[in-house]
């Protein structure tokens, strides 16, 4: 348990400093393996993919949920399961380069 000590919001910036590692690792490996992909001839499907985006949008999203969500070890690994969704992006891409997924058909 974090204790706030009448500083809830230097707490929570604490907090926030590991689901925020885990969200940028994910979005700059899902930026390599783009990156990899597209020097191979692959095409992006999102049309207006950025890494910037992706990280506000993450990052954001954590910000939000580590000011909000009570600061229990329960609630801190739901945090930390949704920031590993910036990871889906370097898996998609990882499985696609393999051979092993054809990506997606749109």
């Amino acid at each position: 348990m974090i204790r706030t000590n009448g500083h809830g919001f230097v707490s929570s910036i604490f907090y926030f400093k590991e689901i925020f590692i885990v969200s940028i690792a994910g979005v700059i490996l899902d930026f390599f393996t783009t990156v990899v992909g597209l020097s191979q001839g692959y095409v992006e499907t999102h049309a207006n993919y950025s890494l910037f985006n992706a990280f506000v949008i993450f990052a954001g999203a954590n910000l939000i949920l580590s000011l909000t969500l009570p600061k229990s070890k329960n609630w801190k690994i739901g945090a930390l399961f949704i920031s590993s969704w910036s990871f889906l992006g370097a898996i998609n891409n990882t499985l696609v380069i393999m051979g092993l997924f054809s990506g997606l058909i749109i």
